[in-house]
């Protein structure tokens, strides 16, 4: 069975990440992109056509979701599919030998969301897509009475697929016209996808930051909101998008001067307080002055009443300190 791995990378938001595991793998790598000027070391850069110009992430994930539509895919049979942020510390060969299954695909179980609901959840709150598109989603499928909501959702950074398998080719255009449908997160959709054409995948249960065959995530210069890839960029016109530009550079100057203004706020304080310290630094060398003075008297006081003691001629002055005179010779 011919297998490649492959990964995607479209709309230049992030840096591609090199695999040192390819020079140890018989299996090519692949990475499908629209960048001309990409290039790497361990990975085959491929440039292929996006769906959608405008949408990069959708555009990104027909290919993530379809390796059976690909063109530059068409010679495998087999794929190990892996997010750009994932770095392989196993060999393609050696996760294939462990994880390969008749149900045609594989893939990690999401190891720390208890349910798709919960996914929904944590998709909106981070913002990560349109509140309206995401709630629209989940929406329908409760009045569907979608079960998929109370299952243990899947981690869809990395899938092993066959791409002959006609059960599996399904399952990946029903998925697919989810994404387009609804909310581009698709890990939300992908459970409620899998169950309507009736495929049960294989589930791989290890840690999604860290398993015997990977670390995540690996994020250089990532920009989720870079260019087309806002949420706001293919619904706001483009005199609107100017707009949100100038409000942006009005905060940023306003940013800037607060900061100016802190600034200086703080510098002014840390100068009266310097002040303040020199103050008291002064006043306890002048109290230290006047008490070494006080000190001084006090001794001479002290000093002359002793010699006209011991010059009195007064037997009753002078009789103890005579006797302490003796008592020492």
């Amino acid at each position: 069975m011919k297998t490649c791995v492959y990964t995607v990378l479209v709309g230049g938001y992030e840096a591609l990440n090199e695999q040192a595991v390819a020079g140890q793998s018989r299996i090519p790598f692949i990475c499908l992109t629209d960048d001309p000027t990409l290039s790497s070391t361990t990975w085959k850069v491929v440039r292929v056509p996006t769906a959608f110009p405008m949408d990069p992430i959708r555009s990104q994930r027909l290919l993530k979701i379809c390796p059976h539509g690909v063109e530059a895919l068409a010679g495998f049979d087999r794929s190990l599919y892996i997010d750009n942020s994932v770095i392989l510390t196993a060999t393609p060969e050696e996760i294939i030998d462990r994880y390969e299954t008749t149900a045609g695909i594989g893939l990690p179980t999401h190891s720390f969301r208890d349910s798709v609901m919960d996914e929904f959840v944590e998709v909106a709150r981070l913002g990560l897509d349109e509140q309206a598109r995401i709630f629209e989603q989940l929406n329908h499928y409760l009045t569907q009475g979608e079960p998929s909501l109370a299952e243990k959702p899947h981690w869809t950074a990395v899938l092993l697929r066959h791409h002959s398998d006609p059960l599996v080719r399904k399952a990946m255009d029903h998925w697919a016209s989810h994404v387009l449908r609804y909310s581009r997160r698709d890990q939300l959709s992908f459970n409620a996808a899998l169950r309507d054409v009736g495929l049960t995948p294989q589930r791989w249960d290890i840690d999604n930051r860290q398993s015997w065959f990977h670390t995540w995530p690996h994020v250089p210069g990532r920009d989720r909101l870079a260019g087309p890839r806002s949420p706001l960029a293919s619904h706001a016109p483009p005199h609107v998008q100017i707009r949100l530009l100038e409000e942006q550079l009005v905060a940023a100057r306003q940013a800037a001067r607060s900061e100016s203004e802190s600034t200086a706020i703080a510098r002014d304080l840390a100068q009266r307080e310097l002040e303040a310290a020199l103050a008291h630094r002064a006043q306890v060398e002048r109290d230290n002055s006047q008490l070494r003075q006080n000190l001084e008297s006090t001794w001479r006081a002290s000093d002359a009443t002793l010699a006209a003691i011991l010059s009195s001629n007064s037997w009753k002055l002078a009789a103890p300190l005579r006797q302490i005179k003796r008592w020492i010779a």
